[in-house]
């Protein structure tokens, strides 16, 4: 047994929950028990057993089938000796008396109950009939909350209970009751709440194991084990599967408190957990038959299919109308250019996923909301937050604690967020505004401290007058079809996104395929061409350069984007570095920008005779990829601005561009290749962002640093080359 608590020991709930309930070293007295060990001999029995049954047995000695007789010896070689557990009944007379006699084996030892059997057979029969009734009508209700009212006044009906409550329990793994039947002078406690602590762990998993638990009388006196101890192993009997096994005096308290004498529990078990309860209260002592609770075990088992089958079948009709959803959704993101456009034009099929009060997605920096007046920052941050766990695929709370209580957003405690692209932090976020309830408590929910005879200990309530608690600051909570919902959701948009991914990957091979082969020869058919042109005209002459020039360019741009597919490939890039005028390779691309586009404005600062060890080549690219960059996305009308200095250790090429401010998520990804573009990128929609990416891959290459920065209106893109 458990020492008791000391004095001083800090009492918590969990001083409760440690309690060993099912090994209490006595049986409740209205019936008899005998431990035997596996050789059948007598290892126990309990103190009132020569009262019941009007014989001592003795201890390590074989049980005396004579005193017991033949009912009970059958019931014992019926059990298979190589089952680890087993259980049986028969009836039997002992002296005067019939008993039903329960027999189990459990942890190597086999016990015997004796239970008095009431005298008015006749009305078992009648039970029977009404039982078998009843599993009838239950097996045809289709709706749960009428099966659980039926249920409570059948119940109440055959017993004669004088209040029947069927319970069911919260998430939390509170209680409340659900539907009552009692007498008319009683109190109702319909709708009322009861603490998770009222049924400890151990309680519940008892419940579980053994659906049938029996108080006949509140107020009894134990009958102990003699001895309490298995005197071979020294182990306290485990009494869990026992139909007598005596009770919590905690609970036994807790039922006086209540005015409670008797009571009677049905397990109602789901999935292999405690669904609910069906519990009978009496106001004074009443013993059921065993043959009555046992056809209440077969009608536990039969509620408990019922209910598990009206559940799942609501789960399934919820799952195929968010199915059917989810397949429009992923049809038409598939089919659309843009994922994010296509989501946020289906967003209220998003929304409907789910019970929820609004919606978001987000994708490649874009955000679209829907809903009871969703705020864009606040998704935003939600975003950010979720974002510092990088392995983060999926999140749920009725409770979001980063709310700010003066702001509107406040009102949003539920989130629920699933992340479909990592790298184009692509999320779909449903929220739950904040729910106030008024909950109804079977008397105030916390247990008083109390020193005893047994030292400190949590005590039950003593007033279980309805006691109201306003619960704000969270949601109505997200349940597991929610979140199997959202994770079904979550896998066909990855799957669709590495799919398109695939796709683009396969089209970007081809463009370079095409780049490469298709466009080499006429390229080359043009410069031979321009050879050719034998004019002195000045003008032809100088139309012969600009061929020659730009068709070279472009023979030059083909090969490097090929070595940008080597370099995706992890291929790395070659540099060939010779000595270099920088500054008038600078000057020769500005002037051919200039020409090329008359209408462009640019601003040069370029310090004269800066000597750099470069590929010219690929340098040039860099300096022609940084202008047309400056071109497509500056403001109009605005000039572009071209510095170049250097000073004893390092060459800085600055190109600087006035342009609307860029969020810091686009500032970090502008030198990712094959992005989507924004909506505002509207000078280069077609634009596949290699440029920037080549232009860093160059950098990198000759040892140097590209950044960019944005300042007063500003966008500067520096390479920084050591001399």
């Amino acid at each position: 047994m458990r020492a008791p608590a000391r004095v001083d020991e800090p009492v918590t709930l969990a001083n409760c929950e440690d309690e060993p309930i099912h090994l209490p070293g006595a049986i409740q007295p209205h019936g008899a028990l005998i431990a035997l060990d596996v050789d059948r001999r007598v290892v126990s029995f309990s103190e009132n057993l020569p009262l019941l049954l009007g014989f001592t047995p003795l201890l390590n000695e074989p049980l005396d089938v004579e005193r017991v007789g033949v009912e009970v010896v059958s019931l014992l070689d019926e059990r298979d000796v190589g089952a680890m557990r087993w259980s049986n009944a028969v009836e039997a007379v002992i002296g005067d008396s019939l008993f039903d006699v329960v027999g189990h084996f459990f942890s190597d030892v086999l016990y015997l109950e004796f239970e008095p059997r009431p005298a008015a057979t006749a009305a078992f029969t009648a039970f029977a009939l009404n039982a078998q009734r009843i599993i009838g009508q239950v097996q045809q209700r289709h709706e749960l909350q009428d099966l659980l009212v039926s249920v409570t006044e059948e119940i109440r009906r055959m017993t004669g209970y004088d209040r029947v409550m069927a319970y069911r329990f919260k998430p939390d793994l509170s209680g409340e009751v659900v539907a009552e039947a009692r007498r008319e002078d009683l109190e109702s406690y319909l709708g009322q709440r009861y603490p998770a602590s009222d049924i400890p762990a151990q309680a519940r998993r008892l419940y579980i194991e053994n659906p049938i638990r029996l108080i006949a009388d509140v107020s009894y006196r134990p009958a102990r084990l003699v001895p309490d101890r298995h005197p071979r192993s020294g182990k306290p009997f485990d009494l869990s599967f026992s139909t007598l096994r005596s009770v919590s005096p905690i609970h036994c308290e807790y039922l006086t408190n209540m005015g409670v004498a008797a009571s009677m529990s049905i397990s109602i078990v789901v999935g292999g957990e405690l669904w609910g309860l069906f519990s009978c209260h009496h106001m004074t002592p009443k013993q059921v038959p065993y043959p009555v609770r046992m056809a209440f075990q077969v009608f536990s088992q039969v509620c408990s299919a019922v209910i598990e089958r009206l559940e799942a079948s609501k789960a399934a009709e919820a799952q195929r109308q968010a199915a059917e959803l989810q397949l429009s959704l992923v049809r038409h993101a598939r089919d659309a250019d843009d994922m994010l456009g296509s989501l946020s034009q289906q967003l209220a099929d998003v929304a409907q996923l789910l019970p929820c009060h609004a919606a978001a997605v987000t994708f490649g920096g874009r955000l679209s909301c829907r809903g009871d007046n969703l705020l864009d920052d606040f998704v935003r941050r939600v975003v950010q937050q979720l974002e510092l766990d990088d392995g983060l695929e999926n999140f749920y709370t009725d409770k979001w604690p980063h709310l700010h209580p003066q702001l509107p957003e406040a009102r949003f405690c539920g989130v629920l967020a699933i992340r479909f692209h990592r790298q184009a932090s692509g999320w779909i976020l449903w929220f739950r505004l904040e729910e106030v309830q008024t909950i109804n408590w079977g008397g105030k929910p916390e247990k008083i401290v109390t020193v005893g005879p047994s030292g400190s200990r949590l005590t039950p309530r003593g007033s279980f007058e309805a006691w109201e608690e306003v619960v704000s600051g969270s949601s109505a909570p997200w349940t597991a079809g929610d979140l199997s919902i959202a994770e079904k959701l979550r896998v066909e948009l990855m799957e669709l996104c590495l799919n398109r991914a695939s796709e683009i990957d396969r089209m970007r091979q081809r463009l370079i395929a095409v780049l490469g082969h298709d466009l080499r020869n006429p390229l080359q058919s043009i410069s031979m061409a321009a050879a050719m042109l034998s004019s002195n005209d000045s003008r032809t002459a100088e139309l012969r350069q600009h061929i020659t020039n730009s068709s070279g360019r472009m023979e030059r741009l083909i090969s490097q984007i090929l070595e940008m597919s080597r370099l995706q490939a992890g291929a790395g890039i070659t540099v060939q570095c010779v000595p270099t005028d920088f500054s008038r390779l600078v000057a020769d691309i500005v002037n051919e920008t200039c020409l090329a586009y008359p209408g462009l404005a640019i601003e040069t600062a370029i310090a004269p005779e800066i000597m750099a060890h470069i590929d010219p080549d690929r340098m040039a690219q860099v300096v022609a990829n940084l202008l047309s960059n400056a071109r497509h996305h500056g403001a109009q009308g605005r000039p572009v601005q071209v510095r170049l200095s250097q000073d004893e250790t390092v060459i800085t090429l600055a190109v600087i561009n006035e342009a609307d401010f860029l969020s810091e998520e686009r500032l970090g990804t502008l030198f990712t290749p094959f992005k989507q573009p924004p909506p505002e990128h509207g000078r280069n929609k077609s634009g596949l962002g290699i440029g920037l990416y080549i232009s860093q891959a160059i950098v990198l290459a000759h040892g140097g640093t590209i950044d960019v920065s944005q300042a007063g209106g500003r966008v500067t893109f520096r390479v920084c080359i050591t001399r």
